[in-house]
């Protein structure tokens, strides 16, 4: 493992004066963050697993845009899936295809290519013209799927929380989370953070999205960019730099609140921290289990799809406790 700095004491960007994160794990690195995640980590994490109990954490591909009319947000519209079939012999032979599938259309992993700078380009200075879907790509989610993730997994259950505080809070408003909210659910929920944790935090939006009933509101959701989440501000990727965070993931469609503000936003730390996010996860089985047993970790695991250069992927995420 190499040697990491204090957050203090990254490099800072020409463009922004923001850190940088770019070198610490080599000048071809191709994880970020994601290296916190050491063969140490993963043993810690398997020692979460007690009761044998498995939780998914992937949405139905076709969520949350078969819920939208048609266009309600950018291009994206949920997979068309088509079965193929032929009667060989004795055999029933069939087949299926997906077209339209967008890789970060439903529960997602955001990587390395999603978010670049115009003026300092992509993750560890990688420009626009090195990303190529050829054998020469760099940062695709490819990388990631040979990694293999495998760690602890924290859930925040931020919506419970704020009902037992007594604190106003609404998934789809904008509302912002602090750094020291975070670390106040978390200290609430008997949770030390430790190197390699992937922090999963529900806001509660996935209950509203099935809740809602009038497609013309969740529509507005999306064109808006309104929904509620963690602050993006420099005390949050302190916190989450200098306990060894080794990505973030939500249940809502931008993990972060939004609309974001220009600089101080988590998207940002994807390029200059090598950020992995995670997006519309599904977390109420395991946000209920946790309730009822008062443990909020688990071991976490994501097999992203190996496509080359890819620029997300559903995470084939869950946790196990």
């Amino acid at each position: 493992m190499a040697t990491v700095p204090k957050f203090h004491a990254l490099k800072k960007s020409e463009d922004t004066g923001q850190p940088l994160s770019w070198g610490v794990w080599g000048k071809d690195d191709q994880l970020g963050m994601l290296n916190f995640i050491t063969p140490e980590a993963t043993v810690g994490a398997a020692k979460c697993v007690k009761r044998g109990v498995r939780f998914n954490l992937d949405l139905p591909l076709h969520i949350p845009y078969s819920l939208l009319t048609a266009g309600g947000f950018l291009n994206r519209q949920p997979p068309k899936h088509t079965l193929e079939g032929q009667d060989f012999r004795t055999l029933y032979i069939r087949d299926d295809k997906l077209d339209e599938f967008y890789l970060q259309g439903s529960t997602q992993w955001d990587g390395l290519t999603h978010i670049g700078s115009p003026q300092i380009g992509f993750y560890n200075g990688v420009k626009p013209e090195q990303i190529t879907f050829e054998e020469d790509t760099k940062l695709g989610i490819e990388h990631v799927a040979e990694f293999g993730v495998v760690t602890r997994g924290i859930l925040v259950d931020f919506e419970r929380y704020f009902k037992k505080t007594g604190r106003a809070w609404d998934p789809c408003t904008g509302d912002r989370i602090s750094a020291d909210e975070v670390e106040a659910c978390l200290k609430d929920q008997g949770v030390t953070l430790r190197q390699g944790d992937i922090l999963c935090f529900r806001y509660g939006w996935t209950v509203a999205l099935f809740a809602e009933q009038d497609d013309k509101v969740r529509n507005s959701w999306f064109a808006d960019g309104t929904f509620s989440g963690i602050a993006g501000d420099q005390k949050m990727w302190e916190l989450i730099w200098d306990n060894g965070v080794a990505a973030l993931a939500a249940d809502s469609p931008t993990m972060e609140a939004s609309p974001m503000i220009k600089l101080d936003n988590m998207h940002q730390a994807i390029p200059r921290l090598g950020l992995t996010i995670g997006e519309m996860f599904f977390l109420e089985d395991w946000a209920d289990d946790s309730a009822k047993d008062g443990v909020y970790e688990a071991m976490f695991t994501s097999s992203p799809l190996n496509v080359r250069g890819g620029v997300g992927s559903p995470p084939n995420a869950i946790a196990v406790k």
